[in-house]
């Protein structure tokens, strides 16, 4: 890792007089790129709240749910909701209900994790207010789509035994609807989708766009320092509403070749169809995941129904169960997925090695910038990065491209 310390600035100062060798010290201090000490020491501490932060939020739900469920809130909002006689409305009104008990139980807890926490590392860019707002937006979002699957899965439930399997063939058409629609009309209600600014970096993007063969792609900048100072960068959508998306945070911190590398790995998801197996993936774990819990939870709930107040799946009022078991059965998935999208992560950096012309070290210093600006930590504990890494580590992808590129130099 090509990490520069303050104690290297001050060997470097010592060859100029003391106000500077004073004046490089305070720069180095406060540097995010090369990482100080300071922001080291900041990295480390990020990174174990997080690991330990994983396993308690996992908690905090479950007990949020199951809190729900014993008290018999859910079967009192249940109940509430049942006196509308459209048994659609009656239902989208019970999920509206429970979403917003959820959200209220757990807000403290996702104040402290997504504003105060984040806020005390320096990611947060905005007002609570303003922060607020958009949490509110998202569950808003939230209360409107999420009726379509429920509806469904309760009207399978009363049907079919194999309501599981019905469920999970009639949620494909679902998930791609949301994966055409999320980047138009959603992602834009958050933040603004403009023209790169720079033009010799937008001809760039467009010719490597071409090169890897992404036609009639949409290129954008957008604007996420409003929200936070992480970097990040992506290409979403299918069929004709294709986007390749920039952050300015990337764009203004990223030497061009080291951007031209991010956006080719992230290119090489698209070509190689990462989205579609993902897509492939997704369901048979969400197949699996109802198979089990509909093996398992009417046991549950006849041993639990004179509290629950409620002794049939079918019952809306058995939602947050199928919630805590749909998360639990998810958790213990978590190896699996994760393992089949470090894979697409690492057959990405090889395309993105191989569709431009950056050197090792460029694209090295990449990772190494990502790990400085979002303060991720390069060499995670192998357990961590086995059960909960999407991606491999950074410090095991700066060494690949380093390689890489010499043996195919």
């Amino acid at each position: 890792m090509t990490t520069l310390y303050a104690s290297d600035s001050i060997d470097i100062a010592a060859t100029v007089d003391s106000s500077a060798q004073v004046n490089s010290v305070v720069v180095q201090a406060n540097s995010i790129y090369p990482m100080s000490v300071e922001r080291k020491e900041k990295l480390v501490s990020y990174s174990q709240f997080r690991n330990v932060w994983r396993f308690v939020d996992f908690f905090i739900s479950l007990g949020i749910l199951l809190l729900i469920l014993f008290t018999g809130l859910s079967a009192k909002l249940r109940t509430y909701s049942e006196k509308i006689p459209n048994k659609f409305f009656a239902l989208w009104l019970f999920v509206i209900l429970f979403l917003v008990l959820e959200y209220i139980l757990a807000l403290p807890f996702h104040i402290y994790r997504s504003f105060l926490v984040e806020g005390e590392f320096g990611f947060v860019n905005q007002t609570f207010m303003a922060w607020f707002s958009e949490d509110l937006l998202s569950l808003g979002l939230n209360m409107l789509f999420t009726i379509i699957p429920i509806f469904f899965i309760y009207k399978l439930i009363r049907k079919t035994k194999y309501w599981w399997l019905q469920f999970t063939l009639g949620a494909v058409p679902f998930i791609i609807l949301m994966m055409v629609i999320a980047p138009i009309f959603i992602s834009p209600l958050y933040n603004d989708f403009i023209d790169i600014e720079n033009q010799e970096l937008r001809a760039e993007i467009h010719a490597l766009a071409d090169k890897a063969g992404i036609e009639g792609a949409d290129i954008f900048q957008v604007n996420t320092s409003k929200q936070s100072s992480k970097i990040n960068a992506y290409v979403t959508g299918m069929f004709n509403a294709k986007r390749i998306v920039l952050t300015d945070n990337l764009i203004n911190n990223f030497s061009t070749n080291e951007i031209k590398f991010v956006m080719g790995h992230e290119m090489g998801h698209y070509v190689q169809n990462h989205l579609w197996i993902g897509l492939f993936a997704a369901i048979i774990i969400i197949a699996l995941s109802l198979w089990l819990t509909g093996l398992t939870i009417q046991r549950f709930i006849d041993k639990f129904k004179d509290r629950l107040k409620f002794d049939s799946l079918s019952d809306w009022a058995s939602l947050p169960l199928l919630l805590v078991y749909l998360s639990v059965i998810m958790f213990l998935f978590n190896p699996i997925t994760n393992s089949l999208s470090r894979y697409h992560e690492h057959q990405s950096d090889i395309y993105g090695m191989e569709v431009t012309d950056v050197s090792g070290e460029e694209a090295a210093t990449a990772f190494d910038k990502l790990s400085a600006y979002n303060l991720a930590n390069p060499e995670p504990h192998p357990f961590i990065v086995f059960w909960f890494y999407s991606h491999p580590s950074l410090q095991s992808r700066m060494d690949f491209v380093r390689e890489y590129r010499n043996l195919h130099d």
